[in-house]
């Protein structure tokens, strides 16, 4: 890294930026033009054009920041992109560019790829049954994972199975229609421009339950009660909309425990709870 940014700098500057779990950031500038500057150290050139291809997929319903160039670097990956002044916005218009998101449609779940959930797999093969999608691609990979990196127990196991049977009793009749989703939609993954517009980055895209979006929104905070309010106005949930977000967030709370470790395992076990209600 320090040989891309000696480079950068014979005609730039690098300014650090802090916020991000996953990749190292950066703002530079050829002097006339700043861009934002991501790198990872331990990851192929792969790693980045997954997200850029997310973001081509985004832009066909909301901003997102152009992206300039990717490839690998000193034996790790690096994304240049467009740099967007944050400014302010209302969040009525966040839901009303989420609608937008969820209008796009898809005859199957998943997606013509696999892409990263921060630095896990997602697994995107495509699915004509949500809930098989989601047991399979979503649960089993992170499961699988968990269970390499000694954070399954057999006690998660059987609850798990008594979950799993507690969500096909109450919805496993219940059609879907795949839309389009961001797929890691927490507020750090989204900001206003100067001129109060939405802008979408760092997507995990794929065709799937548009609920899961409003989930993940939902985990660790940052939307306000209007955010959610607004978005039923646009495209309202179905019933049981509530209890649906607490299982896909077991998606994410399952990600963030193969990530993080046993921190999240209470969160987990919450979930897994559900089942033996």
């Amino acid at each position: 890294m320090d040989e891309l940014l000696n480079y950068l700098q014979l005609q730039s500057k690098a300014v650090p930026i802090g916020g991000g779990d996953i990749n190292q950031a950066y703002r530079v500038t050829d002097g006339k033009q700043n861009f934002f500057l991501k790198y990872h150290p331990q990851m192929s050139a792969d790693f980045f054009q997954a997200e850029v291809d997310g973001l081509a997929e985004l832009s066909n319903a909301v901003r997102v920041p152009k992206t300039y160039q990717h490839g690998s670097f000193a034996g790790g990956a690096f994304l240049l992109m467009e740099w967007i002044e944050p400014g302010e916005g209302d969040q009525k218009d966040l839901a009303r560019d989420l609608s937008k998101l969820h209008g796009i449609k898809a005859i199957k779940f998943g997606y013509k790829r696999n892409n990263f959930m921060g630095l896990l797999p997602q697994i995107n093969t495509r699915s004509s049954d949500w809930w098989d999608f989601y047991f399979t691609n979503r649960l089993g990979v992170q499961i699988e994972i968990a269970n390499g990196r000694n954070r399954w127990t057999a006690q998660r196991e059987k609850n798990y199975q008594l979950f799993k049977e507690w969500v096909y009793q109450n919805w496993g009749t219940m059609s879907f229609e795949p839309t389009l989703l961001h797929g890691d939609f927490w507020s750090g993954n989204t900001f206003f421009d100067v001129d109060g517009q939405p802008v979408f980055v760092d997507p995990a895209v794929s065709y799937g339950h548009r609920e899961m979006d409003l989930a993940m929104s939902q985990l660790f905070g940052g939307f306000r009660q209007e955010f959610i309010d607004s978005y039923q106005e646009i495209l309202p949930m179905r019933e049981g909309w509530q209890d649906r977000l607490t299982v896909y967030q077991f998606y994410y709370l399952l990600v963030h425990l193969n990530i993080f470790g046993e921190s999240y395992g209470d969160a987990v076990d919450r979930v897994l709870a559900l089942g033996g209600k």
